[in-house]
């Protein structure tokens, strides 16, 4: 994040920000500044500017914690598509974004238009919106999501902002035993029979060495980190993403405690007993996928696949002795597997398979999203418009352990 702090506190970036907006960013912070005074930018606007470079371009300590933490937010959102989820979220609020800026170029580009500027001038003047655009920008970049089954499929949230800030509270509670500081922020979105819980918390804090003149010295930094909890009312999963393998277990607990009101809901034994390439391990490697039933999926190329040779461990239990992969971007991947000792009727298993979906569509650049299974419980692809096409995909392809409490519920209805 520090990387990118730098690039957005540019040179450039410098000589073009509107003063007032920065003078109102710093304000938040003042009385905190060891060398510099807000007031200098009321100056001639070379003499302010001079200021802004000093401070902002030095060693990131220079200037208050606060700070810091307020231009590496608008950094995230400070760039073209920063500026798309800002506008997208902007009019599902019903918000005229500074209809004073919607003007066209004179002599000149009007430099406000530029997204670092409109970033900074969010985050000042409407801040929900600010948090929410850094929220979903948060909720597309989880490729990699770990999933829960629920014990029944169904169970409504009645969601609340007391039961939010409850949960809040538990997972800033558990952040902190955990030495990610004491900052935490949940925001809580519906989308369809879907609930999207976003927690901007602190992360570990890092070190650098600095340079200012000919003494170095030593910054600390503690970045924002987003954890994302999707949760589906029909189907009773819930998906974590961003957050740490050993506190995924506890922070589920938490919002089926909590948001659910149903504790234990997630603790079944086949809980991440999700997905299964059985059904590819009888075919192969002749398997391919059956997308007819979707006109929208072009073809679907299985372009990686890894076979592991399973051995007795300790205990009995069965361990990875040795792990094939076969690669081909044409979609061959399993047939390479021919050459090879590798029989899914022995002692192989196929534990990881990568395909790329393409979808029609009617750009230069046709859709694609390249997904990787690898069960139980991990699927991981980009986030687009075509999730559900994807899960469906999965489902309809056999990939997908069937549960028994969600047959004798299907079978009732």
């Amino acid at each position: 994040m520090a990387g990118n702090l730098k690039k957005f506190v540019n040179p450039r970036f410098i000589k073009t920000i509107d003063l007032g907006l920065m003078k109102a960013l710093l304000a938040r912070h003042e009385g905190k500044f060891a060398d510099f005074s807000i007031d200098v930018l009321d100056q001639e606007e070379d003499a302010a500017r001079g200021a802004l470079h000093d401070l902002l371009t030095g060693a990131e300590d220079s200037y208050p914690e606060g700070l810091r933490a307020d231009l590496h937010r608008i950094a995230e959102l400070g760039d073209k598509r920063g500026l798309e989820i800002i506008q997208t979220q902007a009019e599902r609020q019903g918000i005229d974004l500074f209809p004073d800026m919607k003007t066209g170029d004179e002599d000149a580009p009007n430099r406000a238009h530029e997204p670092k500027h409109i970033a900074v001038r969010v985050f000042l003047e409407h801040p929900d919106l600010f948090d929410a655009a850094a929220d979903h920008m948060a909720m597309l970049a989880a490729d990699r999501l770990h999933e829960y089954a629920g014990k029944e499929r169904g169970v409504a949230i009645d969601l609340t902002q007391e039961k939010v800030e409850a949960f809040r509270t538990a997972v800033a509670d558990l952040f902190r035993d955990a030495f990610l500081g004491d900052y935490c922020r949940v925001g809580d979105y519906a989308d369809g029979d879907e609930i999207n819980l976003v927690v901007s918390h602190g992360s570990m804090v890092s070190t650098m060495p600095v340079v200012e003149g000919l003494q170095e010295r030593v910054i600390s930094v503690r970045q924002i980190a987003h954890a994302v909890l999707r949760y589906s009312e029909n189907t009773g999963m819930l998906r974590l993403a961003r957050i740490r393998k050993a506190h995924q277990p506890e922070i589920a607990e938490l919002f089926a405690a909590i948001i659910l009101g149903r504790p234990g809901f997630f603790d079944g034994d086949d809980a991440q007993d999700l997905y299964t390439l059985r059904p590819i391990e009888i075919a192969s490697p002749d398997f391919a996928f059956d997308h007819a039933y979707d006109p929208v999926i072009e073809r679907v190329l299985i372009i990686e696949a890894a076979a592991d040779l399973m051995a007795p461990g300790k205990k009995g239990y069965p361990r990875v002795a040795r792990t094939l992969r076969s690669r081909d971007l044409g979609g061959e991947a399993l047939r390479h597997f021919g050459g090879t000792p590798v029989s899914f009727a022995g002692s192989w298993r196929l534990g990881e398979l990568v395909f790329r979906i393409l979808f029609k569509g009617d750009g230069k650049r046709q859709p694609q999203v390249t997904v990787k299974l690898r069960p139980p419980g991990v699927v991981q692809f980009r986030r687009t418009q075509h999730e559900a096409r994807v899960m469906t995909l999965i489902e309809r392809n056999g990939l997908t352990n069937d549960r028994d409490d969600f047959a004798v519920i299907d079978a009732a209805e």
